[in-house]
């Protein structure tokens, strides 16, 4: 019985990891769809890449430009 349960959790776990990631170019061809999601991570206080990449084309800043890593 507890192998089901782990079994089942596991699975559970793996389903919720295995969210698909959207591109930023994505996100930038579908900005509404990346100001929706910012606010859903933001009230889920998720943190995902895809989060990240919605969050950089649904509230942009003057800076964005600036985060490249050289």
């Amino acid at each position: 019985m507890r192998i089901k349960i782990f079994f089942l959790c596991f699975f559970g776990f793996f389903l919720n990891a295995c969210e698909e990631t959207k591109s930023v170019e994505y996100y930038r061809e579908h900005p509404e769809e990346a100001r929706e999601k910012s606010l859903q991570c933001r009230a889920s206080r998720k943190i995902s890449q895809d989060c990240i990449n919605a969050y950089k084309i649904g509230f942009p800043t003057d800076n964005d430009e600036n985060l490249s890593i050289k």
